[in-house]
C-alpha cells in the first residue's frame, strides 16, 4: 500500500479519536451541569447518640413494690451517675469528628437527649414544676462541635419523644433533686454547599406513634416517633424521614409502629429516604421482624444493595452500656438507610464505629455504630418542589 493510500485511513483514525474525545467531554459536561460541583448524588449519615446509661433499669422497677419510691430514687441516682460518667460532651466530640471527616449532606440523629435538673426537686412532695436547668443538650453539643470543625449544619426538623422527670439523690447537697430526660430525634442539613440553593428543605413534620409501651401504675408512656423534611438537592425532590422504633423486646409493637410510618409520613407522592434506628435486625438475630414490614412496603435497604456479598455484615449495635468492654462485639444490624422511588442507586454504604482512641471509658461515642451511605441520583433534574404547602402529603 502506498503512502497516498494510507492517508484516508490515518484521517479516519484521527477523526474517531477526536469524536471519542468530544463524546467524553460532552458526557462530563452533562454530568457537571446536572449536578453542580461534580457531585451526582446524596451523602447521608445516621447515628444514635446514646443517652449514656442503662435507662431500662428504671423502667424495670415495679410500681406495686412497697419500696418502689426508695428503689426509684436509688436507681435514678445510679443511672444519672452512669450518664455523667459516659461524658456526653467528649463522646459527641468523637461523633463530630466522624461526621466532619465525611461531610454528608444530611445527618440523622436518634437519642439526641436533653437532660435537665431542678435542685431541690419537688416531685417527692407532689410538686409539678418542671426541671429547666440544662445539664446536657446533645443536639446543641453536636452542632457546636461540628461548627468548631468547620462543618456547618442546621437543625431542619426534630421530634420529641419521651419526656419524663424523676427524683434522685444529690450527693453533693444531700437534697432530693429532680432530673428530666427528654428524648429527641433530629435531621441536620449542611448549610455550606456551593452554590447557594443547591440544597433546600421545607415542610418539616414530626409525630409520635399511637401504639407505644405504657408503664402500669406510673402514667408514663414510652413515646417513640419520627421527623421529616422535604428536600430538593442536585435535581431531585424527595422526603427524608428519621425514625426510631421501640426496642426488640416487643416485636409485634415494632411492626405496628413500622406500619404507622408506612401509612403516615412515608405515604408521600415524593420518593422517600427513610433512615434511623429500627431496633430490628434483617436476619432476625434479635427476634424482631419489623425490617420485613419496611421491605414489604416497597423500600430497599441501601447497605444490603451496596454490599450484596455480605448479607450477615454491616453490624451496628452491641457495645456495652458503659462503653467500657472492648470484647463486647456487635451482634446485629439495626440502623438503616432505606429508600423508595425512582432515581436512587446506593453506590457505597459503610459502618462507622465511633472509636474514641482512649484507654479509659468511654471507649466509643455511642453504643451504636454510625451508618454512612452515598446514593446516586440518576433521574434527570426537575423543578424544585420542596417548598410546597405544609399540608402536602
Amino acid at each position: 500500500m502506498t503512502a497516498r493510500a494510507l492517508q484516508p485511513v490515518q484521517c479516519c483514525l484521527a477523526c474517531l479519536l477526536v469524536l471519542a474525545t468530544l463524546i467524553a467531554s460532552v458526557s462530563s459536561a452533562l454530568v457537571g451541569a446536572a449536578v453542580p460541583g461534580g457531585k451526582r448524588g446524596l451523602d447521608a449519615m445516621t447515628v444514635n447518640l446514646y443517652v449514656g446509661g442503662p435507662i431500662e433499669k428504671i423502667m424495670a422497677l415495679n410500681p406495686a413494690d412497697p419500696n418502689y419510691l426508695t428503689k426509684l430514687v436509688s436507681t435514678v441516682t445510679e443511672v444519672y451517675c452512669d450518664v455523667l460518667a459516659s461524658q456526653p460532651p467528649l463522646r459527641l466530640q468523637g461523633v463530630a469528628d466522624q461526621i466532619a471527616a465525611r461531610m454528608p449532606d444530611i445527618v440523622l440523629v436518634e437519642e439526641a437527649s436533653l437532660l435537665r435538673t431542678q435542685s431541690p426537686g419537688d416531685l417527692i412532695i407532689g410538686g409539678t414544676t418542671p426541671a429547666t436547668t440544662v445539664v446536657f443538650d446533645y443536639l446543641q453539643l453536636l452542632t457546636d462541635a461540628l461548627a468548631a470543625r468547620g462543618a456547618h449544619y442546621q437543625v431542619a426538623a426534630t421530634s420529641q419523644e419521651i419526656d419524663v422527670e424523676m427524683p434522685m439523690y444529690n450527693m453533693e447537697t444531700g437534697t432530693i433533686d429532680d432530673v428530666r430526660l427528654t428524648d429527641r430525634e433530629g435531621i441536620l442539613v449542611r448549610t455550606d454547599l456551593p452554590p447557594p440553593g443547591q440544597i433546600s428543605v421545607a415542610n418539616p413534620q414530626s409525630g409520635n406513634f399511637s401504639h407505644v409501651i405504657q408503664i402500669p401504675g406510673t402514667g408514663i408512656s414510652i413515646l417513640r416517633g419520627w421527623c421529616s423534611v422535604d428536600v430538593f438537592i442536585r435535581g431531585q425532590n424527595f422526603r427524608y424521614i428519621c425514625a426510631h422504633l421501640e426496642e426488640e423486646t416487643v416485636p409485634l409493637l415494632q411492626v405496628v409502629q413500622a406500619q404507622e410510618l408506612l401509612s403516615g409520613p412515608a405515604a408521600s407522592e415524593l420518593p422517600v429516604v427513610l433512615c434511623g434506628d429500627f431496633n430490628a435486625d434483617p436476619l432476625h438475630r434479635d427476634g424482631a421482624i419489623a425490617y420485613d414490614t419496611i421491605i414489604a412496603g416497597g423500600f430497599e435497604d441501601a447497605w444490603a444493595i451496596a454490599n450484596p456479598a455480605n448479607p450477615a455484615g454491616g453490624l451496628t449495635w452491641g457495645h456495652d452500656p458503659f462503653l467500657a468492654d472492648p470484647g463486647n462485639a456487635f451482634d446485629r444490624r439495626i440502623d438503616f438507610v432505606f429508600y423508595r422511588g425512582a432515581g436512587f442507586i446506593p453506590v457505597e454504604a459503610d459502618v462507622v464505629d465511633l472509636l474514641l482512641n482512649r484507654l479509659q471509658p468511654p471507649l466509643w461515642g455511642s453504643d451504636h455504630a454510625a451508618l454512612a451511605v452515598s446514593l446516586l441520583i440518576e433521574r434527570a433534574p426537575f423543578v424544585n418542589q420542596a417548598h410546597r404547602s405544609a399540608s402536602a402529603p
